[in-house]
């Protein structure tokens, strides 16, 4: 048995109520725990606090650089430069294409070949030159200046090989068109000589040569190009000399005929004597007079008119008029020429050409 002093006893003792009433109350506070805990059922969810982040700003999005890539000329081909004067297109064999400016064209004669040819403008390095004789295209060259340590390159064609080439007739203006449509040329071998063909010719013998060598790989290059041609008589080097004679189309072109002093007369056993000249370009104009010194015809090429038809022609002698070698003029003042077979008109003359004496 315990024993506490006096004073503590009391105070316990009136003090006991209080410490029953706290026991109490947390014994009733625990049983309904107890209770509430094993009341719910089972599944019974129980909820949970979740901490959750504060929220974070997005990074900024930056632009994706894609790799480059290379597009085959054939998806998108680059735009081609464009050229103060004139240019040509130059597809090569593994269908690159590219343009080269060339300068204005520049005419040189020499015999009875044209050659029109053209330089290399701007940062081109590509040069060409094509010839023709009696109106037809015989060659073309397309040179390709050297670059750094690449040598200097010339591809060519002759005769019936360049496909696609052709010269127009003169315009109103004089002006003629010089075209290559897909025309294809070969890469002469380094060391080989280009020889311009004869007119008629088909191949020059150096190229033909080239060609069937064994064991030689020859690039080729397809080109496109129109050129322009200034009028005859704008080139003081191919403008008439003396007289010369104009002749209109029914189309408006406007050719110069400079007959080069004459291509000689022939006289007919029973017939009219025929004086004929000849241009730089291959053209034929011939006049046929008849006995009596009156004009019987005039033929340019199929064109031609014939007695009361030619009208506007004279002619005039130096010397005995019956004389067929005695210098002779002949006048042309708006003389009509007839298509053949239709008998429409097809040209006009004017002007004069002079048969130099032939004795």
């Amino acid at each position: 048995m315990i024993y506490l002093p006096r004073w503590l006893d009391d105070e316990l003792h009136g003090r006991g109520w209080v410490l029953a009433t706290v026991m109490l109350s947390a014994l009733l506070f625990s049983g309904w725990l107890v209770w509430a805990r094993w009341s719910q059922p089972a599944d019974a969810v129980q909820p949970v606090r979740v901490e959750t982040a504060a929220p974070q700003p997005a990074p900024l999005a930056l632009p994706v650089v894609a790799d480059p890539v290379a597009v085959p000329a054939s998806a998108a081909p680059a735009a081609l430069p464009s050229c103060p004067h004139q240019h040509v297109d130059i597809t090569g064999a593994d269908g690159l294409l590219q343009r080269g400016c060339l300068s204005a064209t520049r005419t040189h004669q020499s015999g009875s070949v044209r050659s029109y040819g053209t330089q290399a403008e701007g940062v081109s390095n590509w040069h060409m030159t094509i010839d023709a004789a009696g109106g037809q295209v015989i060659s073309v060259r397309l040179r390709q200046g050297a670059i750094g340590t690449s040598p200097e390159r010339l591809y060519v064609c002759d005769g019936v090989a360049c496909q696609g080439a052709s010269l127009a007739t003169p315009d109103a203006n004089g002006a003629r068109a010089l075209t290559l449509d897909d025309t294809r040329l070969q890469a002469l071998p380094p060391g080989q000589r280009w020889r311009r063909p004869l007119p008629g010719a088909r191949r020059s013998p150096d190229l033909a040569a080239a060609g069937s060598a064994a064991g030689q790989a020859r690039p080729t290059v397809s080109v496109k190009a129109v050129l322009s041609a200034q009028p005859d008589r704008n080139d003081s080097a191919l403008a008439c000399a003396g007289r010369g004679v104009t002749i209109v189309n029914n189309q408006g072109a406007v050719i110069d005929f400079c007959a080069l002093g004459g291509a000689g007369f022939e006289v007919a056993d029973d017939g009219p004597t025929r004086f004929a000249f000849r241009d730089l370009e291959g053209r034929a104009l011939a006049v046929a007079v008849g006995s009596d010194g009156t004009i019987d015809g005039v033929t340019l090429g199929t064109l031609s008119c014939r007695d009361t038809r030619c009208g506007g022609v004279s002619m005039s002698v130096r010397g005995d008029a019956g004389n067929p070698a005695a210098e002779r003029s002949f006048a042309f003042s708006g003389t009509t020429l007839y298509e053949a077979g239709t008998g429409r008109p097809a040209a006009t003359l004017n002007g004069g050409v002079t048969m130099p004496s032939q004795e």
